[in-house]
């Protein structure tokens, strides 16, 4: 079946057995995705939390045996196989099935559950998350900034969104070690702009800035988002869209705009939006 690269694990497919006592049957779970196997198995096995195989409660300490194999097909063919070269034979097993696709595939337990060489996160998940914190704080600076204490000192005053890209892209550079930059993109019809107030092309994400002026803003702020969702599904490396509406408490329904959070499709696209109300 050939190496696996642990580096950039295959999604699926991915197998667990585990014995708790030496007694016990197998608890299996079968055809998981990577992403399932790290989040509920190899994460709180590392951690030493307890976790669940098949409905039952696995505690480190009581495990006598643990077993993760990789498969390219699902349980469903290797069953089928075992069927019938059983009935080929004339051999009928008595194997549990759930246990059939760890025989055939890679085993990578020692691999993966070990401390040395276990499976490192992923960067973008943890730095995602950091430009979203950065977006909902940004406000913070610029409250600092605008009241310069030192004599002689200009405030730095947000009061366009120019102002609040500059600030934020200067604070965004301060932790990311990816480029962070405007972003010309392929022009819509009907649209004002073709290019992102900020990309982060390592990441996948955009951010667009919305600055409220008036209470009416709101209905002008609406037809924008719509009109930049459309835009913005052309840029090939797209992830998440964050939307920073700054200064949103002026507006009449400022928590309208959170229901739009979540995932999106367009142009046959799916991703992200994330609303910040700032």
């Amino acid at each position: 079946m050939g190496d696996i690269d642990l580096s950039n694990p295959p999604e699926l497919y991915w197998h667990c057995a585990i014995k708790i006592g030496e007694k016990s049957p197998y608890a299996v779970v079968n055809d998981l995705s990577f992403s399932q196997l790290k989040k509920n198995i190899i994460d709180p096995w590392l951690s030493g939390r307890q976790f669940f195989v098949s409905g039952i409660l696995v505690k480190k300490e009581k495990v006598s045996e643990i077993r993760i194999a990789y498969t390219p097909y699902t349980t469903e063919k290797y069953v089928n196989d075992y069927v019938q070269k059983s009935v080929q034979s004339g051999f009928c097993g008595s194997e549990d099935p759930h246990l059939i696709p760890l025989g055939m595939g890679t085993e990578l337990t020692n691999e993966l559950l070990s401390t040395e060489t276990s499976v490192a996160p992923d960067p973008s998940i943890s730095d995602t998350a950091l430009v979203l914190q950065i977006c909902q704080r940004i406000q913070y600076s610029a409250r600092i900034l605008s009241n310069r204490t030192r004599k002689g000192k200009t405030p730095f005053l947000i009061e366009d969104e120019y102002d609040v890209q500059d600030l934020l892209q200067a604070v965004l550079k301060a932790y990311l070690k990816y480029s962070v930059q405007e972003d010309t993109l392929p022009k819509v019809a009907s649209t004002k702009s073709s290019r992102a107030d900020i990309s982060i092309e390592n990441l996948g994400i955009l951010i667009e800035v919305k600055y409220v002026r008036e209470s009416g803003d709101q209905r002008r702020i609406f037809e924008e988002y719509s009109e930049d969702l459309e835009l913005y599904s052309k840029w090939p490396y797209l992830k998440t869209i964050i939307f920073l509406i700054y200064n949103a408490s002026i507006l009449r329904d400022p928590e309208a705009f959170e229901k739009h959070s979540g995932p999106q499709e367009r142009n046959g696209k799916r991703f992200n939006v994330k609303i910040v109300l700032s």
